[in-house]
């Protein structure tokens, strides 16, 4: 019976360590999704299509690859999926598609724990957005409404 109690609290004390490992890992993999969305952010809030697509592509590719393995691929493959809407090199279009990445993007960094990022919210635009800095710089009308815009109060990640 002892031998049994040992073997139980060892799996436990296993089980427990593995999850740590998991949560650990998708707050690195959140450090590096966050990456690839600040480059499409970036370009859109300077009016840019420059590697927007090409950036979506990474987010999707990877949370494709990391979450093939992970307890909570079904935020991956949401992640995923709504990076994997935004293509083209239409600035209209790419913004449009960014607002369904940057919800996606909220939902998986809230769940991985991911720090150092806010969320921004335009009325004009009825669009979400992430910045890892302070101050409005609205990614939806670049430079003729830079700072349209609210801080979503209480969502922060770190």
């Amino acid at each position: 019976m002892k031998k049994k109690g040992v073997v139980l609290a060892a799996t436990l004390a296993l089980a427990a360590f593995a999850r740590a490992g998991a949560v650990q890992d998708m707050k690195q993999t959140g450090s590096e999704l966050l990456g690839y969305y600040s480059t499409m952010y970036e370009a859109l809030v300077a009016d840019s299509a420059a590697r927007v697509a090409e950036s979506a592509a990474r987010i999707a590719s990877a949370a494709r690859s990391h979450g093939s393995q992970s307890r909570d691929k079904a935020t991956y493959d949401s992640l995923a999926a709504a990076a994997e809407k935004v293509k083209g090199e239409d600035l209209k279009a790419l913004r449009e598609q960014f607002k369904g990445l940057s919800v996606a993007m909220d939902a998986f960094l809230r769940r991985a724990g991911t720090q150092g990022w806010s969320l921004y919210y335009c009325p004009m635009a009825d669009g979400y957005w992430i910045q890892t800095a302070e101050g409005v710089r609205n990614p939806y009308y670049g430079a003729s409404m830079l700072r349209c815009g609210d801080k979503v109060p209480g969502v922060t990640g770190g």
